[in-house]
């Protein structure tokens, strides 16, 4: 039986959890508030995965989540849903359960200080994995990350 094995983060965070969703060999469990610019380099999920995230009208419009970035990830087979006002941060691959404070975002990977908590306990990988599932309720269809998009175009031409 293999050891659990926790770990608290400060540094490098990112490279840690891209490593660890390039090296997953199955589909990922992800909630995370929001998902920035570029962010799909940050967390290159594999098909079938679950990402929930915060794409309601307020965050795409403040431009904490980009829904063309959700969009590649879709094209790629990932299954994005929605839920407003979601603050949590989980991210759930293969053996590996990660709790942070950080948001998918460049502003995380080069600016803000984070901290993450990484464990292989399988009770807190069941319960992650559970919490996520929980939350796949609101499936962003491509037609509406496509209004989505045109409605955060608008406002990037409007200098709003």
């Amino acid at each position: 039986m293999a050891r659990t094995k926790n770990q608290l983060l400060t540094t490098d965070i990112w490279r840690s959890i891209t490593s660890a969703a390039k090296r997953s060999r199955k589909p990922s469990f992800v909630a995370v508030a929001y998902f920035g610019q570029g962010a799909g380099k940050l967390l290159p999920l594999r098909a079938n995965s679950r990402l929930v995230v915060d794409a309601s009208d307020n965050a795409v419009k403040s431009g904490q989540t980009h829904p063309a970035d959700l969009k590649l990830l879709q094209k790629r087979g990932v299954i994005i849903y929605s839920v407003p006002n979601l603050h949590a941060k989980i991210y759930v691959f293969d053996d590996i359960a990660i709790v942070s404070s950080a948001n998918v975002s460049n502003r995380s990977a080069g600016i803000l200080i984070e901290s993450v908590l990484r464990t292989t306990d399988p009770g807190i990988l069941r319960s992650a994995k559970s919490f996520v599932s929980s939350l796949c309720l609101h499936e962003l269809s491509p037609g509406t990350l496509d209004r989505l998009q045109k409605s955060r175009a608008r406002r990037d031409i409007m200098g709003i």
